[in-house]
């Protein structure tokens, strides 16, 4: 119990990766945690591609385990990264995570975990109630004396029912596979990204965009304000001959 309340809801986080692979990890008996694992792996930009492509068709053809691929994307330019998300058996985190910083090096590792265990609880409860209601209902089916309005009434509500148990299957389906594999998350930068030199080089590759969109505001703001200057112009000038008068006086 003491350790189960130190996993519960804990974030491990780190600036820098510790020693070997990340491994992933595995539900104790009695416990009903999701786990999910966000990696920066810094490689040369030339290798982002081939690293992400890499570790997606592994994920594709099951090499370390059953793998399902959730997100991936890639910009290429001046500052290439990638983003690759996945969801993979526990043992099988340690080896793609290897595959794809081939080359590079993990400069940053987190681990978040959800207790899941209320959700699990409450959507267990409510299917037991609805299986229960489901079968007060089929009790009445068989009663001869029923007319066919209450029949009728009978079997649409047994096919909400049915309805709603799957729905609580699904949901439960989908709790049960968090639970079981590990959400890996690897993004994917290029040293020239990450130094002083290279936000100066991002900074100028950005120059004419900034520039164009500069002008074009200001284009904007002239327009804005031209209707406030034709109105505000002749009541200065006529503010300032008042002033005058009045100082004449």
């Amino acid at each position: 119990m003491a350790l189960l309340s130190t996993l519960v809801g804990c974030s491990e986080q780190s600036g820098a990766p510790a020693s070997g692979a990340l491994q992933g990890e595995r539900n104790q008996a009695g416990s009903y945690l999701a786990y999910e694992h966000h990696i920066d792996i810094e490689l040369p930009a030339e290798r982002i591609g081939e690293r992400i492509a890499a570790a997606r068709e592994a994920c594709l053809d099951a090499r370390f385990g059953s793998c399902s691929l959730i997100a991936a994307q890639q910009s290429s330019g001046r500052v290439p990264r990638g983003e690759l998300t996945l969801r993979i058996v526990p043992e099988g985190v340690e080896a793609i995570t290897v595959l794809a910083s081939e080359g590079g090096e993990q400069t940053s590792r987190s681990t978040h975990t959800e207790d899941l265990a209320q959700v699990v609880h409450d959507n267990r409860r409510q299917f037991e109630q609805l299986q229960r209601q489901q079968q007060t209902l089929q009790q009445f089916e068989k009663r001869a004396d029923l007319a066919v309005a209450d029949l009728l009434a009978l079997a649409r509500e047994q096919a909400e029912l049915e309805i709603q148990l799957q729905a609580i299957a699904q949901q439960a389906a989908q709790q049960q596979r968090r639970m079981d594999t590990n959400l890996l998350s690897l993004s994917f930068i290029s040293p020239y990204e990450s130094s002083p030199l290279g936000r100066i080089g991002e900074a100028f590759s950005n120059l004419t965009d900034n520039l164009i969109e500069g002008t074009a505001n200001l284009i904007e703001f002239i327009g804005y304000s031209l209707p406030f200057l034709i109105v505000l112009f002749p009541l200065a000038l006529s503010l300032r001959k008042l002033w005058r008068r009045l100082g004449k006086r």
